[in-house]
Protein backbone atom coordinates (compact mmCIF):
# COMPACT_ATOMS: atom_id res chain seq x y z
CA UNK A 1 0.00 0.00 0.00
CA UNK A 2 3.20 2.82 0.41
CA UNK A 3 3.49 2.98 -3.34
CA UNK A 4 -0.36 3.71 -3.92
CA UNK A 5 -0.07 6.08 -1.02
CA UNK A 6 2.98 7.74 -2.96
CA UNK A 7 0.45 8.23 -5.95
CA UNK A 8 -2.23 9.22 -4.18
CA UNK A 9 -0.24 11.99 -2.56
CA UNK A 10 -1.34 14.51 -6.23
CA UNK A 11 -4.26 14.99 -4.17
CA UNK A 12 -5.85 17.92 -5.42
CA UNK A 13 -9.99 19.00 -4.58
CA UNK A 14 -11.48 21.12 -7.58
CA UNK A 15 -15.14 21.95 -6.95
CA UNK A 16 -16.67 19.15 -5.05
CA UNK A 17 -14.09 16.41 -7.35
CA UNK A 18 -11.08 14.79 -6.70
CA UNK A 19 -8.10 14.26 -8.84
CA UNK A 20 -5.42 12.57 -9.52
CA UNK A 21 -6.44 9.50 -7.46
CA UNK A 22 -4.95 6.17 -7.12
CA UNK A 23 -7.58 3.20 -8.07
CA UNK A 24 -8.28 0.88 -5.59
CA UNK A 25 -6.96 3.05 -2.89
CA UNK A 26 -7.62 4.45 0.66
CA UNK A 27 -9.49 8.01 0.35
CA UNK A 28 -9.33 10.39 2.91
CA UNK A 29 -12.16 10.98 5.22
CA UNK A 30 -12.84 14.22 3.52
CA UNK A 31 -13.54 12.59 0.09
CA UNK A 32 -16.30 10.20 0.95
CA UNK A 33 -18.97 9.91 -1.78
CA UNK A 34 -16.92 12.87 -3.69
CA UNK A 35 -15.69 12.30 -7.43
CA UNK A 36 -12.39 12.63 -9.24
CA UNK A 37 -9.83 11.22 -11.93
CA UNK A 38 -6.59 9.27 -11.71
CA UNK A 39 -4.08 10.42 -14.26
CA UNK A 40 -5.10 8.04 -16.67
CA UNK A 41 -8.50 10.46 -16.62
CA UNK A 42 -10.58 7.73 -15.51
CA UNK A 43 -13.39 8.56 -13.03
CA UNK A 44 -13.87 7.46 -9.70
CA UNK A 45 -16.01 7.72 -6.98
CA UNK A 46 -15.12 6.85 -3.27
CA UNK A 47 -17.13 4.63 -1.87
CA UNK A 48 -17.44 2.38 1.04
CA UNK A 49 -15.86 -0.87 0.87
CA UNK A 50 -16.85 -3.24 4.00
CA UNK A 51 -15.67 -0.59 7.06
CA UNK A 52 -13.21 1.00 4.42
CA UNK A 53 -13.31 3.34 1.97
CA UNK A 54 -11.62 3.13 -1.59
CA UNK A 55 -11.26 4.59 -4.97
CA UNK A 56 -13.66 2.44 -7.06
CA UNK A 57 -14.29 3.31 -10.94
CA UNK A 58 -17.59 5.56 -11.01
CA UNK A 59 -20.79 4.07 -11.46
CA UNK A 60 -19.77 0.57 -10.12
CA UNK A 61 -22.22 -1.34 -7.83
CA UNK A 62 -18.93 -3.36 -6.23
CA UNK A 63 -18.84 -2.18 -2.61
CA UNK A 64 -20.78 1.12 -3.84
CA UNK A 65 -22.27 2.94 -0.66
CA UNK A 66 -25.98 1.84 -0.91
CA UNK A 67 -29.23 4.19 -1.67
CA UNK A 68 -30.66 4.97 1.20
CA UNK A 69 -34.46 2.87 0.50
CA UNK A 70 -37.43 6.29 -0.30
CA UNK A 71 -39.30 6.25 2.93
CA UNK A 72 -42.82 4.99 2.22
CA UNK A 73 -45.73 7.47 1.77
CA UNK A 74 -47.58 7.03 4.65
CA UNK A 75 -51.42 5.99 3.63
CA UNK A 76 -53.92 8.91 4.21
CA UNK A 77 -56.09 8.04 7.17
CA UNK A 78 -59.49 6.71 5.74
CA UNK A 79 -62.30 9.01 6.72
CA UNK A 80 -64.92 7.54 9.34
CA UNK A 81 -68.16 6.84 8.26
CA UNK A 82 -71.08 8.28 9.59
CA UNK A 83 -72.45 6.41 12.27
CA UNK A 84 -76.16 5.89 11.28
CA UNK A 85 -78.56 8.29 13.17
CA UNK A 86 -80.30 7.10 16.60
CA UNK A 87 -83.38 6.71 16.94
CA UNK A 88 -83.77 9.12 19.87
CA UNK A 89 -81.83 12.36 20.55
CA UNK A 90 -79.23 12.24 23.35
CA UNK A 91 -81.56 14.24 25.79
CA UNK A 92 -84.25 10.83 25.34
CA UNK A 93 -86.34 12.54 23.15
CA UNK A 94 -87.34 10.61 19.66
CA UNK A 95 -85.89 11.32 16.63
CA UNK A 96 -88.00 12.88 13.69
CA UNK A 97 -91.11 10.46 12.90
CA UNK A 98 -92.24 9.03 9.94
CA UNK A 99 -95.51 9.17 11.03
CA UNK A 100 -97.58 11.60 12.91
CA UNK A 101 -99.22 11.24 16.25
CA UNK A 102 -100.93 14.67 16.29
CA UNK A 103 -104.18 12.42 14.92
CA UNK A 104 -104.29 10.41 18.02
CA UNK A 105 -106.44 7.98 18.55
CA UNK A 106 -106.43 8.03 14.79
CA UNK A 107 -103.60 6.83 12.68
CA UNK A 108 -101.71 9.54 10.64
CA UNK A 109 -103.87 8.89 7.42
CA UNK A 110 -101.08 9.39 5.52
CA UNK A 111 -99.55 6.48 6.80
CA UNK A 112 -102.41 4.55 7.44
CA UNK A 113 -105.03 5.42 5.08
CA UNK A 114 -106.54 1.65 5.23
CA UNK A 115 -107.24 -0.75 2.31
CA UNK A 116 -109.48 -3.23 1.85
CA UNK A 117 -109.68 -7.03 0.89
CA UNK A 118 -110.67 -7.57 -2.56
CA UNK A 119 -111.88 -11.04 -1.67
CA UNK A 120 -114.69 -9.39 0.28
CA UNK A 121 -117.65 -7.47 -1.59
CA UNK A 122 -121.19 -6.84 -0.60
CA UNK A 123 -121.90 -10.15 -2.78
CA UNK A 124 -119.63 -12.04 -0.64
CA UNK A 125 -120.50 -11.27 2.76
CA UNK A 126 -122.53 -14.35 3.71
CA UNK A 127 -119.23 -16.77 2.80
CA UNK A 128 -116.65 -13.89 3.80
CA UNK A 129 -116.99 -11.82 7.43
CA UNK A 130 -120.79 -13.05 7.74
CA UNK A 131 -119.42 -16.27 7.95
CA UNK A 132 -117.96 -17.80 11.51
CA UNK A 133 -114.74 -17.24 12.30
CA UNK A 134 -113.33 -15.44 9.38
CA UNK A 135 -111.33 -12.89 10.73
CA UNK A 136 -109.58 -15.59 12.73
CA UNK A 137 -108.68 -17.30 9.45
CA UNK A 138 -107.35 -14.49 7.47
CA UNK A 139 -105.41 -12.79 10.22
CA UNK A 140 -102.10 -12.57 9.88
CA UNK A 141 -99.01 -14.76 11.88
CA UNK A 142 -98.41 -13.20 15.28
CA UNK A 143 -94.79 -13.14 14.07
CA UNK A 144 -95.94 -10.88 11.20
CA UNK A 145 -97.79 -8.79 13.33
CA UNK A 146 -95.29 -8.01 16.28
CA UNK A 147 -92.59 -7.21 13.92
CA UNK A 148 -94.68 -4.60 11.91
CA UNK A 149 -95.89 -3.45 15.59
CA UNK A 150 -92.12 -2.29 16.49
CA UNK A 151 -90.88 -1.00 13.05
CA UNK A 152 -94.03 1.01 13.26
CA UNK A 153 -94.00 2.20 17.10
CA UNK A 154 -90.54 3.90 15.76
CA UNK A 155 -92.20 5.09 12.52
CA UNK A 156 -94.46 6.69 15.10
CA UNK A 157 -91.95 8.25 17.14
CA UNK A 158 -93.58 6.93 20.28
CA UNK A 159 -91.10 7.84 23.48
CA UNK A 160 -92.75 4.61 25.10
CA UNK A 161 -91.23 1.45 22.70
CA UNK A 162 -92.92 -1.29 24.98
CA UNK A 163 -94.58 -3.21 22.48
CA UNK A 164 -97.27 -4.47 25.00
CA UNK A 165 -98.79 -0.61 25.19
CA UNK A 166 -99.90 -0.84 21.87
CA UNK A 167 -102.22 -2.98 19.45
CA UNK A 168 -101.71 -3.49 16.06
CA UNK A 169 -104.99 -2.58 15.20
CA UNK A 170 -106.50 -2.69 11.00
CA UNK A 171 -108.06 0.47 10.37
CA UNK A 172 -110.50 -0.79 8.03
CA UNK A 173 -111.30 -4.38 10.40
CA UNK A 174 -111.53 -8.23 9.30
CA UNK A 175 -114.75 -8.39 10.20
CA UNK A 176 -115.46 -5.55 7.96
CA UNK A 177 -113.42 -6.44 4.77
CA UNK A 178 -110.24 -4.72 5.71
CA UNK A 179 -106.72 -5.99 4.23
CA UNK A 180 -105.22 -8.34 6.41
CA UNK A 181 -101.28 -7.38 5.82
CA UNK A 182 -101.43 -4.06 3.97
CA UNK A 183 -98.74 -1.78 6.13
CA UNK A 184 -101.69 1.06 5.18
CA UNK A 185 -104.02 -0.65 7.16
CA UNK A 186 -102.06 -1.75 9.56
CA UNK A 187 -100.94 1.03 12.70
CA UNK A 188 -99.59 0.72 16.61
CA UNK A 189 -102.84 2.18 18.12
CA UNK A 190 -102.31 3.34 21.83
CA UNK A 191 -103.87 0.96 24.34
CA UNK A 192 -104.46 3.43 27.06
CA UNK A 193 -106.79 6.44 26.88
CA UNK A 194 -105.82 8.85 24.16
CA UNK A 195 -108.22 11.91 24.34
CA UNK A 196 -110.91 9.80 25.96
CA UNK A 197 -110.84 7.28 23.95
CA UNK A 198 -108.68 3.69 23.21
CA UNK A 199 -108.26 0.74 21.76
CA UNK A 200 -110.73 -0.71 23.85
CA UNK A 201 -113.58 1.71 22.72
CA UNK A 202 -112.96 0.91 18.90
CA UNK A 203 -113.13 -2.49 19.44
CA UNK A 204 -117.23 -2.06 20.30
CA UNK A 205 -117.51 0.53 17.38
CA UNK A 206 -116.11 -2.28 15.13
CA UNK A 207 -118.33 -5.03 16.80
CA UNK A 208 -121.76 -2.90 16.36
CA UNK A 209 -120.90 -1.65 12.39
CA UNK A 210 -119.99 -5.35 11.99
CA UNK A 211 -123.82 -6.73 13.03
CA UNK A 212 -125.58 -3.98 10.83
CA UNK A 213 -123.59 -5.00 7.91
CA UNK A 214 -124.28 -8.86 8.36
CA UNK A 215 -128.11 -7.64 9.36
CA UNK A 216 -128.40 -5.67 6.35
CA UNK A 217 -128.89 -2.34 7.83
CA UNK A 218 -125.60 -0.68 6.74
CA UNK A 219 -124.10 -1.43 3.57
CA UNK A 220 -120.45 -2.77 3.12
CA UNK A 221 -118.90 0.12 1.79
CA UNK A 222 -120.59 2.79 3.65
CA UNK A 223 -119.34 1.38 7.01
CA UNK A 224 -115.55 0.52 5.42
CA UNK A 225 -115.41 4.09 4.42
CA UNK A 226 -117.02 5.59 7.63
CA UNK A 227 -114.22 3.68 10.03
CA UNK A 228 -111.22 4.74 8.35
CA UNK A 229 -112.09 8.15 8.20
CA UNK A 230 -113.11 8.43 11.94
CA UNK A 231 -114.01 5.34 14.01
CA UNK A 232 -115.39 7.88 16.71
CA UNK A 233 -118.18 9.41 14.30
CA UNK A 234 -118.32 5.93 12.50
CA UNK A 235 -121.75 4.70 13.53
CA UNK A 236 -123.24 8.05 13.07
CA UNK A 237 -122.02 8.36 9.60
CA UNK A 238 -123.45 4.69 8.78
CA UNK A 239 -127.03 5.75 9.67
CA UNK A 240 -127.09 3.90 12.72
Amino acid sequence: MASSASVASCYRQVGDHWECVTPGAFCPAAAHGLYGYSESGAKYQCVQDGSYWRWKPAGSSSGSNPEPSPKPTPKATPTPKPSPKPTTTPGGKPAKAKCSRAYLPLPDPRCTPGTRNPAVTQATIRTTICSPGFDARTAPTSSYLSALKVRQIAEYGYTDRRSARYQEDHLIPLLLGGSPKSVKNLWPEPRWKVKGRSAADKNAVERRLWKAVCAGDVPLARAQKAIAKDWRTAVRQAGL
